[in-house]
């Protein structure tokens, strides 16, 4: 659990995340918190919620569930690495928390934007496993605009 936790954090403290450059700040905390990251068997993925299947990860209201089975082996479509794999479900699953619905491939040759279902396939778009500028900067807007 130790190596998914610190997997977590760097994959939120990266730069090229949902960071923004210091506007949000991740960090683990004991207990509370905006959001809980889970990792949890196939079995148990529907116990979060509707929309939660035995397949794929998941967001359910203020928990953000990867899928245990997903985490160890990736999926069959995505043509990357698995550590990217990895970072790209989370920053996927972390987008849906943000406010973010799915996107679509924007041109061929294109990095997949980050709300693209990419575990399904990237199609002709290059497999990303981190927010694009665009989506980087619609969070920054829609976050400001709470402020």
């Amino acid at each position: 659990m130790a190596a998914f936790a610190n997997t977590i954090a760097s994959i939120y403290s990266d730069r090229r995340g949902w960071a923004l450059g210091g506007l949000v700040s991740f960090r683990a905390v004991a207990r509370g918190g905006d959001f809980t990251v889970w990792l949890a068997a196939p079995s148990a993925m529907q116990s979060f919620g509707e929309g939660c299947s035995p397949q794929w990860d998941c967001r359910s209201g203020r928990d953000i569930i990867i899928n245990d089975e997903r985490w160890q082996t990736g999926s069959p479509k995505w043509p990357g690495s698995l550590g990217d794999y990895r970072t790209m479900i989370v920053n996927h699953e972390t987008g849906h928390w943000l406010g973010f619905d799915h996107a679509l491939c924007p041109a061929a040759g294109a990095p997949a934007p980050i709300m693209m279902q990419q575990s399904k396939g990237v199609g002709a778009c290059l497999p990303n496993p981190w927010p694009t500028a665009s989506e980087r900067e619609a969070a920054r807007s829609m976050l400001r605009a709470r402020l």
